[in-house]
Order: C-alpha cells, then sequence, then structure tokens
C-alpha cells in the first residue's frame, strides 16, 4: 500500500472519528440541555406543592413558599390564584395539594372527599384575618350609630322601606369579603329574630343592594350607601379615600375573613407531600412570611393590625366575631343572590281549616298585636312569592287537604316550572279554600313525601311543605303520630333524601308537640305568628330548605 493510499486511509478515520465525536457532543448537549429544562421547569427540587389560594393572599404564599427553595430537599410552591365559588373547580383541575380561601365558610363547595379532615396537617387553622368595615358617609353613620353601630342597625335600615339606606357590597359567590359582608347582615338578624326572619330581610335587603362584580372593594359611590369593605383593602387606599367617610366596626358582632389551612385528603396522605406540607406551614410564621402578611394588610395570628399610614381612624374591633358561616347559611345567602341556587323539587301542601280569627296570622312583624288576615289569604300571597322566585326549571306542586277519599287532592300534579306551570301555578293558588276539620294531614304527607322521593332529582333540592293550622287536633293525636314516624321512615332513603317542613300558623303548642314528635325524620317543625312570619318560611324553603 502507496503512502498516499496510507494517508487517504488515516484521513478518512479521523473524519469519521471527528464526525462520531460532533453527534456525540450534540446528543449529550440535547441530553443537558433537556434535563437542565425539565429541572428549570420542577424548579430543581424533589417535591412540588399545588396550591390554590385568593388573590389577597397570593404574594403571602409566594414570599411563604420562596424560604423553601434552598437545600436539595427544597420545596417549589406552584401557587394558582383563583376566588370565590370558581374555587373548586380549580381544585380538581391542577390536582391541588392545598387550599387557602379567603374564608373557612368556603369548604362546603370543595369536592366530596377533598379535603383533609379537621386537625389533620393543621387542617382549618386560620393563616390570617380582616374585620369588615361599614363605610359611609356622616350622616348615613350617625344614622347607624344611632341605632348602636351595630350590623343588626345596618340591616334594620336596609330593611325599612324609604330609609335611604343602600348597601353595597362584592359578589358573595365571587369574594370571601362578599360573602362574610352579606352573611354579616343575616346572621345579625338570625341571632336576634331566627332563620325565617333573616330570610325576609336579606330578600328585602337584596332589592337596595349594589353588586360590585369587577372592583376590588365595595366603596360607596353615593350618600346613603353603605359599602362593606375589608380592612386589607381600606389600608391600601386610605391615604387616598375620602376623608369625610365614615369607618364603623360592629357593636354587636365583629364581622371577619378567616384565610384558612386546608390541605387536601390525598396530599396528607402522601408522606413527602405531607412533610412539604408541615414545612410550608410553619414558613407562614417566618419573618418573610409575617412580613408578607403584614404587607398584604392583613392580620397574622396575633389578630394585630398592621401598620399603614392614616390606619388610625379604623376603629379596633372590640365584638367577639361572628362565627364561621354554616353550609346551611352560604346557600341561603347564595340562594337569595342568585336564583339559579333557588332550583327546588318542591310540593307544597296546604291545610287550612279555619277561615276566621281562631288561628289566623296578625299583620306586622313585631309580637305586638295586629289586624286578623284569614289564613287562607296569607298562605296563597305566599305561595305566590314561592312561584315567583324558583327559577324555571325547577319542579312545583300544590295539594290541599280536603274531605273524603283519600284525603287531598291535587290542584297541581308536580311538574317542570316554566312561564306556562308558573302561570297554571298562580289560578290554582287562587282556588284554596278553607274546609271543615277533618283528617287527612297525615295521609297528604306521607303521599306527598312518596311522590317527592320517587320523582327525586338529584341537582335540586328535594322537599315537602306542609302549612297546617291543626284544626283538627292532629297534633294531639299521639297513636296517630306515631303511625306517620313509622311510615316516613319506611319511605326514606338515603340515596334520595327529602326534607320534610310543617309551618303551623298561630299555635305554638301544637307546633312543640309536632317538633317533638317528628325528630326521628328530621322534620322541621315551627310555627307562625305573624304574616311576615309565613311569607319569610316560603322565602327560606326556596333558600334549601327550612333547617334548624
Amino acid at each position: 500500500m502507496g503512502k498516499h493510499q496510507t494517508g487517504h486511509i488515516v484521513g478518512s478515520l479521523l473524519r469519521g472519528l471527528v464526525l462520531l465525536l460532533a453527534v456525540g457532543l450534540v446528543a449529550a448537549a440535547g441530553w443537558f440541555v433537556l434535563h437542565n429544562n425539565s429541572a428549570n421547569r420542577a424548579g430543581g427540587c424533589p417535591t412540588t406543592l399545588h396550591v390554590v389560594t385568593a388573590s389577597s393572599f397570593t404574594t403571602v404564599v409566594s414570599a411563604a413558599g420562596r424560604t423553601l427553595r434552598a437545600g436539595k430537599d427544597c420545596v417549589l410552591v406552584d401557587t394558582t390564584s383563583t376566588d370565590g365559588r370558581p374555587a373548586a373547580g380549580q381544585l380538581t383541575q391542577s390536582r391541588a395539594d392545598l387550599w387557602i380561601p379567603d374564608d373557612a365558610a368556603w369548604d362546603v363547595i370543595a369536592p366530596p372527599q377533598f379535603l383533609a379532615s379537621k386537625g389533620i396537617l393543621n387542617a382549618y387553622a386560620t393563616l390570617a384575618t380582616s374585620p369588615i368595615y361599614m363605610v359611609t358617609d356622616p350622616a348615613t353613620g350617625d344614622r347607624i350609630n344611632a341605632g348602636g353601630g351595630s350590623w343588626l342597625a345596618l340591616s334594620g335600615l336596609l330593611n325599612t322601606k324609604g330609609s335611604g339606606v343602600r348597601m353595597v357590597v362584592r359578589n358573595p359567590a365571587m369574594s370571601g369579603d362578599g360573602m362574610v359582608a352579606a352573611g354579616a347582615v343575616g346572621e345579625a338578624v338570625w341571632l336576634e329574630r331566627g332563620m325565617d326572619a333573616s330570610s325576609l330581610v336579606l330578600t328585602n335587603v337584596l332589592g337596595v343592594t349594589r353588586t360590585v362584580n369587577h372592583d376590588l372593594a365595595a366603596v360607596p359611590d353615593t350618600p346613603g350607601e353603605v359599602g362593606l369593605v375589608p380592612e386589607y383593602a381600606l389600608l391600601a387606599t386610605l391615604r387616598l379615600a375620602n376623608s369625610e367617610r365614615r369607618y364603623i366596626i360592629g357593636t354587636d358582632h365583629t364581622a371577619l375573613l378567616r384565610y384558612t389551612w386546608l390541605p387536601s385528603a390525598a396530599a396528607a396522605a402522601d408522606p413527602k407531600k405531607a412533610a412539604a406540607l408541615r414545612r410550608l406551614f410553619t414558613a407562614f410564621t417566618s419573618p418573610e412570611g409575617s412580613r408578607a402578611i403584614a404587607e398584604a394588610g392583613l392580620r397574622g395570628p396575633d389578630n394585630i393590625r398592621p401598620i399603614f399610614d392614616g390606619a388610625n381612624v379604623l376603629p379596633e374591633p372590640t365584638a367577639k366575631p361572628f362565627e364561621v358561616l354554616q353550609p346551611h347559611h352560604v346557600q341561603h345567602i347564595f340562594a337569595t343572590w342568585d336564583p339559579e341556587d333557588r332550583r327546588s323539587n318542591l310540593l307544597i301542601i296546604v291545610d287550612i281549616a279555619a277561615n276566621g280569627a281562631g288561628s289566623a296570622p296578625t299583620t306586622g312583624t313585631s309580637p305586638s298585636p295586629g289586624n286578623k288576615v284569614a289564613p287562607i289569604e296569607v298562605l296563597r300571597d305566599g305561595c305566590l312569592v314561592l312561584g315567583g322566585l324558583m327559577p324555571v326549571g325547577s319542579r312545583l306542586g300544590l295539594w290541599e287537604v280536603s274531605p273524603g277519599t283519600p284525603g287531598y287532592r291535587k290542584l297541581m300534579p308536580t311538574d317542570r316550572l316554566d312561564d306556562a306551570s308558573r302561570a297554571a301555578f298562580g289560578k290554582q293558588v287562587g282556588k284554596l279554600a278553607a274546609h271543615k276539620p277533618g283528617p287527612g294531614l297525615f295521609d297528604a304527607i306521607v303521599a306527598g313525601y312518596q311522590s317527592v322521593r320517587d320523582d327525586y332529582h338529584d341537582d335540586m333540592f328535594n322537599q315537602v311543605l306542609v302549612l297546617t293550622d291543626d284544626q283538627n287536633k292532629d297534633s294531639v293525636n299521639t297513636q296517630a303520630v306515631k303511625d306517620l314516624v313509622q311510615k316516613l321512615t319506611a319511605l326514606q332513603d338515603p340515596e334520595k333524601p327529602v326534607k320534610v317542613s310543617i309551618v303551623v300558623l298561630g299555635k305554638k303548642d301544637s307546633a312543640d308537640r309536632l317538633k317533638e314528635a317528628l325528630k326521628p325524620v328530621d322534620a322541621y317543625v315551627d310555627n307562625a305568628l305573624q304574616t311576615s312570619d309565613v311569607q319569610a318560611a316560603f322565602i327560606h324553603v326556596v333558600a334549601g330548605g327550612l333547617h334548624e
């Protein structure tokens, strides 16, 4: 082989080797880039926590998360900001390990079994708070203070026709301060006069309310408006605020946002996630976490107001906070603001034997005597109000107790509610009539319960609402009441729960007897003394049923 050939072969080998090296380097570089990008996407940390939180708490979560980014066992905190009811969908969509809403009452919207039970991994611990103030003009502020400066005083002014006082609140379905603020107006009445009165007041208040859907705070614009604004939102704007505004904190109770730690059940069961969550929980009390809470205008667990210029114009809360809103109370608020939350499968059974003064409710809203009103007239008006409140797509039926067999008649079989059926319902309501006292009430309740159960709709509240004056004295017929309980118990289906609610007109003793006797079937029983009580019961039933 000649030198020329040898050189050619060696050159070819060298070029091949160089090519192989180049390919190898490119492949190695590609692997490095892909690996590095993957590491960057994971934050270079072995554990990632997916957190859903309120927009007003996002900066706090980010600050606490940054304290966990160092070291081989670092934790990446991936935060998604979602407020109000949309958070329910975000929890499953992002496979959240942790939810920090702006109030504990939001847990009612979480998917079933999604959240860890109270106490597990500090579940339901409060990380921060913010009280809610009534913000208004001097003249309106003086009127609220003249009534005691309380939430009850505000609700009284809002519920008084012609008072000129209006409420401004953020949409309760889209923000914690809207839900808790509206809840405070209702809760003040609930605690003082009961849930039915609260339902009636909130419905009336909605008519004089400006609901804010987009702005950050529900600030008042005109004289007579009372904005319900959390402290954190006020602190950020006090220097620019109208110096003539009055800031009132409730003297009866404090309306309080509670930013609540809610880990998911799945994360709590995962040792790595659980360990990371414990570290994140501790980070909120670190210097960085505490500083972030204060900078967000929130109070930490110590309940100390953060330092902001001009904060001295805000009175310090002294009254005991309202309790966290219970699920039924939250539904009560949602149903007031959104007709779709009033969707029900409802059968009304009317049993009125008296057409005179015997059990007739009085006019007015106070315990003082008023003019007697024929019970059947009260119920006609109440039925029409209820029919108007229920949205299209609901189901509504009307029966009445009557002499003969089977002891009741179906004025309007339960059917889907639309414009035509609503008009038909109104005509049948007009046919309601008082009858001679006689049996039939308990048979009607049993048959009505079975009818609603057999026509059960899992996307609605399924209910039987009974209104009676007990002129037949069914409440003292011990054996008949026992038989009623046995029959209703036999008809119960855990997969198809039906609520029975009974309102007795004017007879507290009758209501008390039935209330005790019907406890085994979880029936709601109450009495109505005024026409406003009856109207309130009708309104409340469309907010998800009557409850204790």
